[in-house]
């Protein structure tokens, strides 16, 4: 099996940064405040739409809505996402997520500190019966997975690199409220609102991807947002 670790210039469509893009699939560092595909509540311009604008085709075959998406970040979640260009590279990459064989990892900033410098957190979550929008730790719930490693401290925060054992909807922020050292800025999850910080934006970014996909590995890396630098100066 060939390893390709790629090593590029990137560019931008509409002030969105495109990382990679093959014939097969295309990678986005999503900035804050992008919806990753349209819901029922919002009918602003989407990372979908601009997939569609550089691979009109999708239409043709995608699920509506949602043509090339295999996977999702938060509104408020930045970095890595890989989109599909054709059907056969979408059901390679949906099933490698169902299946857990891509490799994502987080970079976080926390409120406080973590009890420990490594470790794992394992808990159940489900949609909070009191905040449909929210997830919650529910004895019923299904298992949430992450591995963790402090990379800084300071007096009132903790950068964190996480790896994504499992991939359920709001898993690091909801494990991160559990432990009581929310992200911060999030405030649907706990944290105090950060004045560096549109409400728009929380501090946590999509760090590194990594899967194979016909025979060869692929390895992406994108830098957080500048405003990670300034809270960690504070």
């Amino acid at each position: 099996m060939a390893y390709v670790f790629w090593l590029f210039r990137s560019w931008k469509i509409n002030n969105i940064e495109i990382k990679f893009q093959n014939q097969n699939f295309i990678v986005f560092n999503k900035p804050n405040g992008l919806l990753t595909h349209p819901n029922s509540k919002s009918q602003e311009e989407t990372l979908r739409d601009y997939l569609i604008k550089i691979k009109p085709k999708l239409s043709d075959w995608g699920e509506d809505f949602r043509e090339g998406i295999v996977h999702r970040l938060d509104r408020v979640t930045s970095g890595l996402i890989v989109c599909a260009l054709d059907e056969e590279t979408f059901i390679s990459l949906k099933k490698q997520f169902k299946d857990r064989k891509v490799n994502k990892k987080y970079l976080a900033i926390i409120e406080g500190h973590l009890a420990s410098e490594t470790g794992k957190i394992e808990l159940p979550l489900k949609r909070s019966e009191s905040n449909r929008s929210k997830r919650a730790v529910v004895k019923n719930g299904k298992l949430s997975i992450s591995e963790y490693e402090v990379i800084r401290t300071t007096n009132k925060h903790s950068l964190v690199l996480i790896n994504l054992v499992t991939g359920r909807n709001h898993q690091v922020r909801v494990q991160m409220e559990y432990l009581k050292t929310p992200v911060v800025n999030d405030t649907l999850y706990g944290a105090k609102p950060n004045k560096l910080i549109t409400s728009a934006e929380i501090c946590l970014h999509s760090h590194i991807l990594n899967f194979n996909l016909f025979d060869e590995e692929f390895t992406f890396e994108s830098s957080p947002p500048d405003f990670f630098n300034k809270v960690l100066e504070v």
